[in-house]
């Protein structure tokens, strides 16, 4: 993502809005697969200040 973008809250609303969709659709879990986790640190740490767990294959999230 361009970095003039990053920090602006965009990512906390389209993951706010994911997790609301999913419920609405009976989801109970979300899963989100990440690249490289030395050239996705920032990426990863967002993941996990809106809750998700780190996985072996990402990140995970039980919305129940």
């Amino acid at each position: 993502m361009d970095t003039n973008y990053r920090r602006k809250g965009i990512g906390k609303i389209l993951i706010e809005e994911v997790e609301s969709w999913a419920e609405k659709q009976g989801a109970i879990a979300i899963t989100l697969n990440s690249g490289n986790r030395s050239e996705r640190a920032e990426a990863h740490q967002f993941y996990s200040s809106m809750g998700y767990t780190s996985k072996s294959i990402g990140f995970g999230k039980k919305l129940l």
